[in-house]
């Protein structure tokens, strides 16, 4: 028989048939590799139940965030300016926060309003928010919309600068 070395194995180690085993590079007698091969097993059966929870917790998040998803549009135009942000926002129901801005002293009054689109060619336009205070005013609010038949799920900003009920100038974005 051979003496076997190897970098970290112990020279008076033989390696005879059954009776020893390389392991992680070092030769170990069979005493030796036993309890080895108990704890990684055990390591593994760790291993893998970590990364099957890891794996459940970013599918979950993955869900929710993709069903409840936030956006925002915004837009200027001479006299106005105006935002909505968008949260829980779904093709029937989301949540708005918004704000209108008078930035000019014309005699006119700002408005703001949800557009809305099931993605066909027509879009929804919902009731305009006056801001009647004059230059340098806002007006600042929380709502919602809900629907049915997929109404929001593209959903968008008008702002503009009115005369009574007609539009004097206006601008838009999409979320």
């Amino acid at each position: 028989m051979s003496t076997v070395t190897h970098a970290g194995a112990l020279p008076e180690f033989r390696e005879r048939q059954g009776k020893a085993k390389r392991v992680a590079g070092n030769l170990l007698p069979c005493e030796s590799w036993k309890p080895y091969r108990f704890l990684m097993g055990n390591m593994l059966k760790r291993l893998s139940v970590t990364s099957l929870a890891a794996v459940a917790i970013f599918a979950a998040t993955t869900v929710t965030n993709a069903s409840a998803a936030s956006g925002g549009a915004s837009c200027s135009t001479t006299g106005a300016t105006g935002s909505l942000t968008f949260t829980n926002w779904s093709d029937n129901y989301v949540d708005i926060s918004g704000w209108v801005k008078d930035t000019s002293a014309d005699g006119h009054h700002v408005a703001i309003q949800l557009i809305s689109s099931d993605g066909s060619d027509s879009n929804r336009e919902w009731t305009w928010r006056h801001e009647y205070d004059g230059n340098g005013s806002t007006l600042s609010f929380t709502t919602h919309a809900s629907t049915t038949g997929n109404w929001l799920r593209y959903v968008g900003v008008h702002v503009a600068v009115m005369e009574g009920d007609t539009i004097v100038r206006t601008c838009s974005d999409w979320a």
